[in-house]
């Protein structure tokens, strides 16, 4: 399972604003090479760093930073009176926008970008002598619309591209869910048809058995209702795909929290230090929703082993509500984190696929103190009370 590292996130934004703003110095404005320690050298270098740090809030506030970078872009060569440029500032800025946020919101912010592409030219003409204006000016302009062009471009296809990987993501996990689920109720029909062929042969001599058969019927057959009812709506969400052909689990038991204590055994062998901890009183669920319980569980902590490393310590909990149950993962983030980590980067959207299947809900979260959260939230009805044996005996008199 994959999760977003946000402690990297600041970093890799701040090299970011740093490397735009030094090309911008060095490549696109005359701000290095004729710098003369005046007030307007300075003031134009304001405008180029502040430009610059705001990129550092580009994930939170997309459409915000660029509209204040291509202000500062605008202002900065008429307000500092020398030719200074936040090109590559305001080219981090569109794409950003253009990967986060929808067609029509991109597509204003590079149109809005020629502006700065035609004032980039007017200063270029500017900037030379009469006779070279008539080519400066054209030239300008033309490379910096193809620039903010193919910026805009590029991400558009990164955002399509992950789009498209997410929904792959979504249909493999649907798609591996409904095989499960048939196996479930392939097992509840299987227990209801011996069930059946036991009562029918002790029915003349045991009510005793015929009854406690009859209870183990329709409590098999509550169970492979519901879980129909779950594996028709991932059904009716996904499609047929023969992409993704069976894993080899059909006729295996599927696991469940029964097997949570060989998964941390597993697990704390690569290293990672993980204590349990129950509380609440446990009681049986649906065979879909505890094998989505031993899911969150087993991602979560393959999760940690990939993208945290040996020496983490984490804790899974387990919390018996009324109606719910609820299951944390947490790590510490303390671990040595491994050279390289193979992901799909797509884990998070297939396990709130599977809990929003069988009614759950899934959050993942940074913790502040370091390491990471995920917290699963599962139906978990509390059991109905046993049915009266003298409902049988009504019934067998009044047939």
């Amino acid at each position: 399972m994959t999760r977003p590292r946000v402690p990297r996130e600041p970093a890799v934004d701040l090299a970011l604003a740093v490397a735009a703003c030094l090309v911008d110095a060095y490549v696109f404005s005359a701000l290095v090479n004729r710098w003369e320690g005046d007030a307007r050298g300075w003031l134009a270098a304001a405008f180029l760093a502040a430009g610059a740090a705001a990129l550092l809030l580009r994930r939170r506030r997309p459409v915000a930073v660029f509209a204040f970078v291509w202000v500062a872009g605008v202002l900065a060569g008429p307000v500092s009176g020398v030719d200074v440029r936040l090109t590559a500032v305001s080219g981090v800025a569109l794409f950003t926008v253009a990967l986060t946020r929808p067609g029509r919101v991109s597509t204003a912010a590079v149109v809005t970008c020629s502006v700065l592409a035609l004032l980039a030219g007017v200063q270029e003409a500017a900037a030379n002598p009469p006779g070279d204006r008539a080519v400066a000016m054209p030239v300008t302009t033309v490379f910096s619309l193809l620039l903010y062009g193919c910026v805009w471009a590029a991400g558009r296809w990164t955002r399509v591209s992950r789009q498209l990987a997410a929904r792959e993501a979504v249909l493999a996990e649907r798609s591996r869910i409904a095989r499960e689920l048939h196996d479930i109720v392939a097992h509840a029909v299987t227990v209801m048809v011996l069930q059946a062929a036991g009562a029918r042969r002790v029915l003349a001599t045991d009510r005793a058995r015929v009854d406690q058969a009859l209870g183990h019927i329709e409590e098999a057959g509550e169970q492979a209702m519901g879980e129909l009812r779950r594996m028709l709506t991932a059904l009716r969400l996904s499609y047929h795909d023969d992409r993704h052909p069976p894993d080899g689990l059909a006729g295996r038991p599927q696991p469940g929290l029964a097997d949570l204590d060989h998964l941390v055994r597993t697990v704390s062998s690569a290293g990672v230090r993980v204590h349990t901890r129950v509380e609440g009183s446990p009681r049986r669920l649906a065979a879909s929703v505890d094998l989505a319980a031993y899911r969150v569980a087993q991602e979560a902590l393959t999760n940690v082993t990939k993208h945290v490393g040996p020496g983490a310590t984490v804790e899974v909990r387990l919390s018996w509500g009324d109606s719910e149950l609820t299951v944390t993962v947490a790590d510490d983030g303390r671990g040595r984190l491994p050279d390289r980590a193979l992901s799909t980067h797509h884990g998070l959207t297939g396990l709130r696929e599977r809990l929003a299947i069988v009614g759950g809900r899934l959050a993942a979260d940074p913790r502040p103190e370091g390491g990471f959260l995920l917290t699963a939230v599962l139906p978990a009805p509390a059991p109905q009370p046993e049915r009266a044996p003298e409902h049988v005996e009504h019934v067998e008199e009044a047939g």
